[in-house]
C-alpha cells in the first residue's frame, strides 16, 4: 500500500506532537527528582526523532530544495528547521557522552538540556509553519 505525501506528512505531524508531549513528560520527571526516568524517556524520544528525520523529513527536504517549488526563502526556512533539529541531536549526543564520562564537561547539564528543549520547540514551531504552508 502506497501512502500519499500528505498522508505521510500527517503521520509525521502526529509523531512530532507525540514526541514533544513525551519530552515534556520527561521534563516533568526530572523536575520531580526522577532523572533516571527522564533519561530513559529522552533516550527513546531522540532515536525516534532520528528515524522520523531519516524516513520522512530528509527525503522531503532534498525534494523541495532540488525542485524549489516555493523559492529561496522557503528553502532557507527548511534548512533552518533541519539545522535546529540536528543541533538537538548533537546536544543529545554531547550530553550522553559527558554523562557517561566519555568526554569532559562541567557537571551543569541543565544549560545544555534546556538549550536542547528550546531548540526542539523552535524546530517544532517552524515545522508546523512549514506543514501549514505545504498542506493547508
Amino acid at each position: 500500500m502506497v501512502f500519499g505525501v500528505k498522508t505521510l506528512a500527517m503521520a509525521n505531524l502526529g509523531i512530532q506532537i507525540f514526541l514533544i508531549v513525551f519530552v515534556f513528560c520527561a521534563v516533568y520527571f526530572v523536575k520531580k527528582g526522577d532523572p533516571i526516568k527522564h533519561c530513559s524517556m529522552v533516550r527513546i524520544a531522540v532515536p525516534l526523532q532520528v528515524l522520523a528525520i531519516i524516513a520522512v523529513m530528509l527525503p522531503s527536504l532534498l525534494g523541495y530544495i532540488k525542485f524549489e517549488p516555493f523559492g529561496v526563502l522557503f528553502n532557507a526556512e527548511l534548512l533552518i528547521h533541519h539545522t535546529l533539529g540536528l543541533l538537538v541531536i548533537a546536544l543529545w549526543i554531547y550530553i550522553n557522552l559527558a554523562y557517561g564520562n566519555i568526554i569532559r564537561m562541567t557537571r551543569n547539564f541543565r544549560i545544555f538540556m534546556r538549550a536542547a528543549l528550546v531548540l526542539w520547540v523552535m524546530a517544532l514551531v517552524l515545522g508546523l509553519h512549514i506543514y501549514i504552508r505545504l498542506y493547508e
